[in-house]
């Protein structure tokens, strides 16, 4: 079954309640499954109507005809309805055999409805035939059967009973007038049950083609996951190896002259790789790649690899990076490497665009949360950025000329979000900005076994 199969049938329709065979095979099984699922309602009920019609007939018939309707009612009718429910309710037998069950049990019930017409005739006692239409219409509509069995046994069933209308020597014009009405109500149930099977078949085809592009777009997201997961290998590969390349060229060799040049493509380098990480962090949002493993974590060491990984890529910007290091002995609640990716992208915010000379970064408790800031001396943020700055592709003018994304605070709030934390900025112009994260603090005064330990983030080499 495919997309074209799918199209194809619903291009040429099915009037007959017929697919192609793959296709019929298929409906027939889900039709199975819900058929089983309605007659764990439709059996209680027809349980509860068929003893409630055992209390009338003790109420209003005579007694001697009373005890043989009474008596089908409770040993055959009701049993084989309750059989019926219990089957539904289980797990064997299976669907489509518990689909001919339910359908014998109309059959029998439909047969016990003549049985009690033909004795109350036989009695002498004018009992209607008014309990076949019922029985036709809780076939058709309350229980729901496909429209090919509730047809065939419904017809059988009209039968039966003007079989035993003319066994009791009913008059003809009668039978007739009986057989006419009981004919047209079994004609409605018959459109009623085409109607519905059809309006069935056309969603089940809805929902199969729903289904297939569902599992489609899943697909080509895998085929993105693949993209993303061999791009940031191949992508970074070239870089490092231009890094190790600048990095082994010596000043005596090459001329002092060649030493800015250096400088310069080692912090385009950086940028570059840093680049390359924002998008591929901003690719993993949008996949749903990125899951936050939540754990008790000491800043600490969050700090240390901050400290580490920034006197490697700030290069030859003049920018100072103090570190708090007595507040690294709070604890919070989040994803070590999602939280260690915030306060990077927020302290390269800070040195690209403040414009400042130092960068500090601090913690503080703040009730049952940890408050981390980032706060730069620089310019402060433009009153025209203040309400979007985490929004993407919003970038300002910042004091470097490095070209970006606009995504790495949009990222900083996503990531924040996922770890169950806010963020947000205070600044005023002239006088600076202080980004801060805030994070449930964790419950345990000691970081746990391993937490002291450097950090597999993932991200230590993204930034050069």
């Amino acid at each position: 079954m495919n997309t074209e199969q799918i199209k194809h049938q619903q291009t040429t329709g099915f009037p007959r309640l017929r697919f192609a065979p793959d296709l019929e095979q298929s409906y027939q099984k889900t039709r199975a499954s819900l058929t089983r699922q309605r007659a764990r309602v439709a059996s209680i009920a027809g349980l509860i109507l068929f003893l409630i019609y055992a209390a009338i007939d003790l109420l209003t018939l005579p007694a001697e005809l009373a005890q043989v309707t009474v008596a089908i009612r409770l040993t055959i009718t009701s049993p084989v309805i309750t059989v019926v429910a219990w089957l539904a309710f289980r797990s064997a037998p299976s669907d489509r055999v518990f689909e001919q069950l339910y359908t014998l049990a109309y059959f029998l019930g439909g047969l016990s409805v003549v049985a009690i017409i033909g004795v109350a005739r036989h009695m002498a006692f004018p009992l209607p035939y008014e309990g076949m239409i019922l029985m036709l219409m809780f076939g058709y509509f309350a229980m729901g059967l496909p429209f090919l069995s509730a047809s065939t046994v419904s017809l059988v069933l009209v039968f039966s009973y003007f079989m035993t209308e003319l066994w009791s020597g009913m008059p003809s014009p009668l039978i007739m007038s009986n057989l006419f009405f009981l004919m047209t109500a079994n004609v409605i149930g018959m459109v009623g049950a085409w109607t519905s099977e059809y309006r069935h078949r056309a969603h089940f085809l809805d929902r199969q083609l729903l289904n297939l592009m569902h599992q489609a777009a899943r697909d080509e997201s895998r085929r993105k996951t693949e993209l993303i997961t061999a791009a940031s290998h191949d992508l970074r590969q070239p870089l490092n190896v231009i890094d190790i390349t600048l990095e082994s060229l010596s000043p005596g060799n090459g001329g002092a002259s060649l030493q800015p040049v250096t400088n310069r493509l080692k912090d385009m380098t950086r940028h570059l790789r840093r680049l390359l990480g924002t998008v591929f962090d901003s690719a993993r949002l949008n996949e749903g790649m990125v899951q936050a493993d939540i754990q008790a974590t000491l800043l600490a060491p969050v700090f240390r690899d901050l400290r580490d990984l920034m006197a490697d890529s700030l290069g030859s910007q003049n920018v100072e990076l103090l570190i708090d290091q007595g507040s690294g002995k709070l604890q919070v609640l989040a994803d070590p490497s999602l939280l260690f990716r915030v306060l990077q992208n927020l302290v390269f915010n800070a040195v690209e665009h403040s414009g400042g000379t130092t960068v500090r970064v601090s913690a503080e408790h703040q009730g049952r949360q940890v408050c981390v800031r980032v706060l730069d001396n620089g310019a402060g943020l433009p009153s025209e950025l203040r309400e979007t700055l985490f929004s993407p592709y919003v970038r300002g003018r910042g004091q470097t000329d490095c070209p970006g994304l606009g995504l790495g605070l949009t990222i900083v709030q996503e990531f924040t979000a996922l770890m169950q934390g806010t963020c947000g900025v205070d600044t005023e112009t002239g006088r600076g900005s202080a980004f801060w994260i805030r994070l449930p603090a964790a419950a345990t005064a000691s970081p746990e076994p391993g937490q002291g330990l450097r950090i597999p983030s993932g991200y230590e080499h993204q930034a050069g």
